[in-house]
């Protein structure tokens, strides 16, 4: 076994077992400001401090307020289908302590977090319920482009599988269980994965999720702009994720969640996590907006495991084949000396 067959074994390990982490914390900056150590920053960390307890109780999605007037503050927790209570407290705490500390000041700010499964931390100065929301945005694009010659089938393939799920969010059984308002109801609405085959390529693998107090009519208008956006800015590239605070947009050619490794079940009560593949080409984000998490602990130790037992048996090749060549080197100094 040479050289590069070593590093090529180790680069497809990498690329199975290290999962990708979704985080960017979006502070609006067009909102507006508050002074520090006010009545406004007090009740922010006072709502968000009990965020993740309050969305696990409402079957995973919460929306309250606290405070009067120019102080009162307005957040939004929800986790995605299939999110298991313990992981998606987890998620939500961790999403709202990442938001709080990169927004030292601004009154309003939303992160999409998440490597398994999603979950939404927002808070404003303004009320959020079922109000849709555009700007800011957060967009990642995988630095990978598509083939030229291949583009006009794949368009075909992507566009009808925009279409049927953007269709179908409102109407699927499975994506929107009521009409009703509340945190039960709403658990599941607005909220849509698929995957198709493509030639060349494998399979397109998409994610839509909206939050679940905006009309259909609104979700729909939110990932459309999504779509939109893509098409003019990252047409050819081989993955996007679009961060909005009323919707999240993310398709790749590769599985990127946990969503995927049950797509066709029904829609389970508030899956537990599993890995997910990640590599240098894969959508890029932020070194900084990373963060560690028990799967990718494992994954690590996984791959430096299966790395130390193919380097040992690399270099116990390469001393065998040392050996032998030295071995036919000295028999041939011996019958040149006799």
């Amino acid at each position: 076994m040479g050289k590069k067959s070593i590093v090529s074994i180790l680069c497809f390990i990498l690329i199975s077992f290290t999962p990708i982490f979704v985080s960017a914390q979006t502070c609006d900056e067009a909102a507006g400001t508050f002074t520090p150590n006010s009545l406004y920053e007090k009740n922010r960390l006072l709502i968000n401090s009990t965020l993740a307890s309050n969305v696990i109780a409402h079957a995973g999605y919460f929306n309250d307020s606290i405070g009067q007037g120019p102080d009162r503050v307005y957040a939004l927790g929800m986790c995605a289908p299939g999110a298991e209570p313990q992981a998606c407290s987890y998620c939500i705490q961790d999403a709202s302590d990442s938001l709080l500390g990169k927004c030292l000041n601004q009154t309003d700010a939303f992160v999409w977090s998440g490597d398994e499964f999603l979950c939404l931390v927002r808070y404003s100065s303004k009320s959020l319920f079922g109000v849709l929301t555009l700007e800011p945005k957060a967009v990642f694009n995988n630095a990978m482009s598509l083939r030229e010659e291949n583009q006009k089938e794949f368009d075909s393939v992507w566009d009808g599988l925009k279409v049927r799920m953007i269709t179908g969010l409102s109407s699927s059984v499975r994506n929107n269980l009521s009409s009703s308002s509340s945190s039960l109801s709403l658990y599941g609405k607005n909220y849509a994965k698929d995957v198709a085959p493509v030639p060349v390529y494998g399979n397109i693998l998409v994610l839509m999720q909206c939050t679940p107090d905006i009309s259909s009519k609104d979700c729909s208008l939110c990932l459309e702009a999504n779509v939109d956006y893509y098409k003019k800015w990252f047409h050819r590239k081989r993955g996007v994720i679009m961060l909005r605070p009323s919707c999240f947009f993310r398709w790749e050619l590769y599985n990127f969640s946990a969503a995927f490794d049950h797509i066709n079940d029904p829609l389970p009560p508030i899956l537990p996590p599993s890995k997910s593949p990640s590599a240098a080409n894969l959508t890029n984000i932020t070194k900084k907006d990373k963060m560690v998490s028990g799967g990718i602990i494992a994954a690590t130790v996984v791959v430096i495991a299966v790395a130390i037992v193919l380097i040992s048996v690399g270099l116990v090749m390469f001393k065998r084949r040392k050996e032998k060549q030295d071995i036919q080197l000295s028999s041939e100094l011996l019958r040149l000396v006799v």
